[in-house]
């Protein structure tokens, strides 16, 4: 940590979170990178509703030679995403009005982020992982914060020179209740119906939530059997059992895939 910054009053002497070192902190990644691996052109993006919280953090990542934004909650957050590419977004998890987790969602549903280029900063004891975004809890320990901040912004660039997979040209999501006879009759039509597609040009996932009643808050989930278009946009919602197989002729056409195999 820089003297200079410390004796300049931007820095306590203590670590600014208040705790001694090697406490609180879950790295997640390899922790050997040097710390010029990182160029301190960085953006980073820092979403906090706590105001004090969320201007240590952003001090101690300014200090480093980061550039960071701030937001003040999750929907703030999400329109600088849609202005500016982050290097790393750090959200709090609790926040009114929306979780950090709906928020980087959302981002990642649209495009805005890349895949290992968030983490949630979070003091809730109970947050699940979330795929694809690392968690630190608080309280924070201030070497340890900014090494894996410095780690996490190496494996995100490494990511970016890796040949991207192709996405599908249609992607595809079913929810269902697996105790329920229509969810049963959705899913066998439309198992029926991607049996005669080429799999390399659609993804399908399919999501009980009996077993993961949580996992239909992002796509707003109110019935089952909910078929979501996530790909190619706007999202689309078709709620039943898909008797008709017009409904998944007309999906085809709008991704611009030519028919069955």
């Amino acid at each position: 940590m820089d003297l200079q910054a410390k004796r300049d009053g931007l820095l306590p002497e203590t670590k600014p979170f208040g705790l001694a070192s090697g406490v609180g902190v879950r790295p997640s990644v390899d922790t050997t990178v040097a710390k010029s691996t990182v160029q301190p052109s960085a953006r980073l993006l820092v979403v906090e509703d706590q105001e004090d919280v969320r201007r240590m953090m952003a001090t101690a990542l300014e200090i480093e030679g980061y550039a960071v934004d701030e937001a003040s909650n999750a929907d703030e957050g999400l329109h600088r995403l849609e202005r500016v590419a982050y290097d790393l977004v750090l959200s709090d998890y609790a926040m009114p009005g929306g979780t950090g987790a709906w928020m980087l969602q959302e981002a990642r549903r649209h495009g805005l982020i890349r895949e290992g280029a968030a983490v949630i900063v979070t003091a809730h004891p109970e947050i699940r992982d979330l795929p694809g975004v690392s968690i630190i809890h608080k309280p924070l320990d201030l070497d340890a914060f900014l090494e894996q901040v410095r780690c996490l912004i190496f494996s995100s660039r490494e990511r970016q020179r890796e040949p991207r997979a192709v996405r599908q040209k249609l992607e595809l999501v079913l929810y269902i209740s697996s105790r329920s006879p229509a969810s049963a009759e959705a899913l066998r039509n439309l198992q029926s119906f991607l049996a005669d597609v080429d799999p390399a040009q659609v993804k399908c996932d399919v999501i009980d939530l009996e077993e993961r009643p949580q996992a239909g808050d992002a796509d707003r989930i109110a019935f089952t059997p909910t078929l979501v278009k996530h790909h190619p946009g706007p999202r689309t919602w078709i709620v039943g059992t898909l008797r008709n197989p017009d409904i998944f002729e007309n999906l085809l056409r709008a991704a611009g895939i030519n028919g069955r195999q």
